[in-house]
């Protein structure tokens, strides 16, 4: 089996400990990882200080980090093909959803390349004699803990604006799905961001995961999970008053009318609740039913779901694009 790395102060790294990624489709051992422990999470700490006091990020000129942001994107998508194919048998996502993650990935590059050099203050008039004006910094280090579910493009859509702005990044991949955030990191090795600009581990929640939030280096916190993780986030920022952005999930309802197309509802159910095996943070899973449709409505989606298969070879493959 292939062995991942851990990216710290701009080289890969071993640990002492191993974890063993599954192929959830064969429920086979697939690849190794190495499994970050706190010393790993302090040598990642401080290698992202050290970029954010050596101002590496921050004293070139904004369309420098533009120009770095460009070729990461173009390098990504490069390797989407490649790329998928670990995603997709580390995850259990279909191929096509797994490649969609990386071309999502260069597309938030592509985006927030056009923002790194228009992050502006405004100046107020206050009257003659006084010059008053606003100027936006970054945090400096940003923890951002990635979930499994989506882990290349929800990576992306942290780390990107991220580095944007200027900041040093500490990425936390998730235990079930890392392997493939290794492949996105390497990829942007070679746009041009100085060393400790960015850093993944993959470590465990309860114990390197936990040590991040609670760091006093840590300026910004990003994590999307559980609302119970989230809480336990929130409440250890606290003491450090450190700036976080949850996204916790929300389960979305459909509420379907009297005169509603069956079929065309059914393939939304389809879509909109089996997708990603429903792990999805915005997935549909309520139907607000009208009265008179509700017998009818009931049975078809039972139908539905008896009618999907779990499994490597599954006909019942789907998707969002």
């Amino acid at each position: 089996m292939k062995h991942y790395l851990n990216f710290i102060d701009g080289e890969w790294r071993d640990s002492e400990s191993i974890l063993t990624v599954y192929n959830p489709a064969t429920g086979e051992p697939y690849a190794t990882i190495a499994l970050a422990g706190i010393d790993d999470a302090e040598q990642a700490m401080s290698a992202a200080r050290k970029c954010v006091e050596s101002g590496s990020m921050t004293k070139v000129r904004p369309a420098m980090r533009s120009g770095w942001m460009l070729k990461a994107a173009v390098a990504i998508r490069d390797i989407a093909d490649d790329a998928a194919l670990v995603l997709c048998r580390e995850n259990g996502k279909t191929l096509a959803d797994a490649k969609d993650e990386f071309l999502e990935a260069a597309r938030y590059f592509e985006y927030y390349a056009g923002l790194a050099d228009k992050i502006e203050g405004t100046s107020v008039p206050l009257g003659d004699g006084y010059i008053n004006f606003t100027e936006y910094l970054p945090f400096g280090v940003s923890v951002q803990i990635v979930p499994w579910n989506f882990p290349v493009s929800i990576c992306a859509r942290s780390l990107a604006p991220a580095l944007a702005a200027g900041n040093a990044v500490v990425v936390k991949s998730p235990e079930l799905s890392p392997l493939a955030m290794t492949m996105l990191f390497n990829a942007i090795l070679d746009a041009g961001f100085p060393s400790g600009a960015l850093q993944l581990i993959c470590g465990e929640g309860k114990e390197v995961g936990a040590h991040l939030v609670r760091h006093c280096l840590t300026d910004q916190i990003v994590f999307t999970g559980s609302v119970a993780t989230g809480k336990r986030i929130l409440a250890d920022s606290a003491s450090n008053v450190t700036p976080s952005v949850m996204e916790l999930g929300g389960k979305s309802a459909a509420v379907v009318l009297e005169n509603a197309d069956l079929s065309n509802l059914i393939q939304s159910v389809k879509t909109g609740i089996y997708f990603n095996a429903g792990q999805v943070c915005s997935a549909m899973s309520r139907l607000v039913v009208h009265e008179s449709r509700y017998e009818e409505i009931k049975r078809a989606v039972t139908e539905l779901a008896s009618s999907l298969s779990i499994g490597r070879e599954s006909v019942n493959q789907i998707s969002h694009r």
